[in-house]
């Protein structure tokens, strides 16, 4: 291996690294405002916000689960560019990116996340209590059915929705932090060219 090809490997190793401490600095500083109710939207001017927005809802896991999976997810979309400043700005355009995507986090969680799961909310009710003879032939059956559907299906659905969202961001972030693990426990990049040596044994047999 060449020199230089060793310290592009380097640099590609730094750089996940890099990425992988940031993005557990994003998920401890948006579960430490979560857990505290603290929202970066509201210590703006509301006067000047475009829509009035609605009151934060109680702590609850699947609003963890959504802010930190919808996060991961804008993590994954951060300029490259910013990664050729030198330290000093890039640590100052990092704070501003902090601001930026919890902000956005926070917008998307009470403009259409909030909204969106009240709709659905109200749609369970009326299904819960519905006339419709399809409605009462089922709910003869499963006499439960509709006591869980005005009761607990809203939370339950919620909670599936916002652990999927997070598990799926979770899923595709692994990839670079498996990397990045890698880099920090063996001191470098795992080749992805390398065959065991029991199957290049077998190869080089086979072509004699």
């Amino acid at each position: 291996m060449t020199q230089l090809r060793m310290r592009r490997m380097q640099m590609r190793a730094e750089e996940l690294v890099r990425d992988f401490y940031e993005s557990m600095l994003l998920l401890t500083l948006d579960l430490l405002l979560q857990w505290n109710q603290w929202h970066v939207i509201r210590m703006l001017n509301a006067k000047k916000l475009p829509d009035e927005l609605p009151e934060p809802q109680a702590l609850n896991w699947s609003t963890i689960f959504f802010a930190n999976g919808l996060l991961l997810t804008l993590a994954q979309y951060r300029p490259q560019r910013l990664k050729r400043y030198a330290p000093l700005v890039r640590k100052l355009l990092l704070l501003l990116e902090l601001f930026v995507m919890l902000f956005v986090v926070d917008y998307v969680l009470l403009s259409i996340w909030q909204p969106f799961f009240n709709i659905f909310d109200q749609a369970l009710h009326a299904l819960g209590h519905s006339k419709w003879a399809w409605a009462k032939f089922i709910f003869h059956y499963c006499p439960g059915l509709s006591t869980w559907l005005i009761n607990d299906a809203f939370y339950f659905m919620r909670f599936v929705a916002s652990l999927s969202w997070f598990l799926l961001a979770v899923e595709s972030a692994a990839v670079k932090w498996r990397l990045a693990i890698d880099f920090l426990l063996l001191g470098q990049l795992p080749q992805a060219n390398a065959v065991p040596r029991s199957r290049r044994k077998r190869h080089q047999s086979n072509g004699q």
